[in-house]
């Protein structure tokens, strides 16, 4: 059955509640009653009725002796559920069923027994009749408890409501847990979807979720797992096609690499043979170029080796500017011939828990970098310095910038080799560019600062 068909059954429900429910206690209170009255009975006094036999049973003691009245009112069986109280006309008690209205033989002036009656009126139902005997005369008083004063069913009633409100609470609570229980199950089908979505296996995709019922949570759940499956049969595919493509981008590094070096040997015995100054330019543009698939090649193997894992890497405490002096003194020689401002100011020190090799494979790649595509501007500035209180490798050219389209401008594969070194060295790095020059910018990543 559908969620929706569920909530409006409950709604209909709600709304035929609570005069069913009503009909319902009443039903089971009058049943009750009737099962108590049959049963066990239940003291009762018609107010009327216990007035005229009050007055009667007074009169038929007229005459009577002080002796011959008080025997007849301690064998009255009728009002035992009442007290009697009889006073004579001077308001001596001459007869008490009660020491909580007076005691035999006090004296009770007429104001306290009017206070009297008067505080007593809620609870008890208070008759008098007026009793000539022998010897003394005076007012004979019935208290009765109002509880017990009406018809049974009324008496049963006052009794017995406490049944009713029970009942009616009952039926009431049972509706309240009703309507929790179709909401608590939907929240946890809810929750448990929702943990099956934090759950991941090795791959980091969700594990499937049991479906138990066909509603719309149901449907949920059907849909989530359909998108697991696809993403795992995408996760699948996408190995299979980086399989490939690494196995094919080794495959050509090696191919291309064979007949390059051939290449190589060949111009270089052309050039001793080669004497005019064409040729030999043509020669040194072809060992150039030779180079350049070299450098392309070997970027294309690190690229295949750093995505699947396997490019070792070895992290220890390093002096970062020991590093940086190391590969400027390769690369000054390279820049002075080529006629470069070189500006060098290692100001701040520098230890960074990297593997030295990378760091120095990154260095030569954005040297490689800005002497073949900065060449324009003849500039190189590396420095040292804290900005924001870390510790920052600046390197920076004047050269006409990434955008700028050149014949020697590669797929950028270098680039991808150095975000992803610095990525497994947990380093970051910023690159500004634009027409005026390139700024590199690498520092520690905020997780891995101390």
């Amino acid at each position: 059955m559908k969620l929706s068909t569920k909530y409006l059954i409950n709604i209909i429900a709600s709304i035929l509640f609570f005069p069913i429910a009503f009909l319902g206690v009443n039903f089971l209170y009058y049943v009750t009653l009737t099962y108590i009255i049959d049963h066990q009975g239940q003291v009762h006094y018609e107010p009327n009725k216990l007035e005229s036999d009050w007055k009667s049973d007074v009169e038929n003691l007229s005459g009577k002796s002080n002796r011959e009245i008080t025997a007849a009112f301690q064998h009255m069986k009728q009002y035992k559920h009442s007290d009697i109280i009889w006073i004579n006309d001077k308001g001596k008690v001459i007869f008490s069923t009660s020491d909580r209205f007076a005691k035999k033989g006090e004296l009770i002036h007429v104001s306290e027994l009017t206070k009297f009656m008067e505080q007593n009126q809620p609870k008890y139902l208070l008759l008098s009749a007026y009793l000539s005997g022998n010897e003394d005369s005076g007012y004979a008083f019935l208290e009765t408890p109002r509880s017990i004063i009406g018809s049974q069913w009324e008496v049963m009633r006052a009794k017995y409501s406490y049944i009713w409100f029970i009942a009616l609470i009952f039926v009431c609570s049972l509706f309240v847990f009703n309507s929790w229980m179709f909401f608590a199950k939907i929240q946890k089908r809810l929750i448990s979807l929702g943990n099956h979505m934090k759950k991941q296996d090795n791959d980091g995709i969700p594990e499937f979720v049991t479906v138990k019922q066909n509603d719309e949570l149901g449907q949920v759940e059907y849909s989530f797992n359909q998108m697991v499956e696809e993403l795992r049969n995408s996760r699948l595919k996408e190995r299979e096609e980086g399989e490939i493509r690494k196995n094919l981008i080794a495959d050509l590094s090696h191919d291309l690499r064979t007949p390059l070096t051939g290449i190589r040997g060949h111009t270089f015995t052309l050039k001793n043979e080669i004497n005019s100054e064409k040729g030999k330019r043509s020669l040194g543009i072809i060992n150039d170029k030779i180079t350049f698939m070299g450098e392309l090649i070997d970027n294309l193997s690190s690229f295949s080796l750093l995505a699947a894992g396997k490019l070792p890497l070895h992290k220890k405490s390093c002096d970062i500017l020991k590093i940086i002096r190391s590969s400027l003194t390769a690369w000054y020689p390279i820049f002075e011939k080529e006629h470069f401002t070189i500006d060098i100011d290692l100001q701040e020190n520098i230890v960074w828990e990297i593997d030295e090799t990378w760091l120095k494979r990154i260095l030569d790649n954005i040297f490689q970098n800005v002497l073949r595509h900065a060449n324009s501007g003849k500039y190189v500035s590396v420095q040292t310095k804290l900005i924001e209180n870390k510790p920052v490798i600046i390197i920076e050219d004047m050269g006409p910038g990434m955008n700028y389209k050149s014949e020697r401008k590669g797929a950028g594969i270098g680039l991808s080799i150095i975000n992803m070194m610095l990525s497994q060295m947990r380093l970051e790095h910023k690159i500004k560019s634009n027409q005026n020059g390139t700024v590199f910018i690498i520092n520690q990543n905020s997780s891995e600062e101390t």
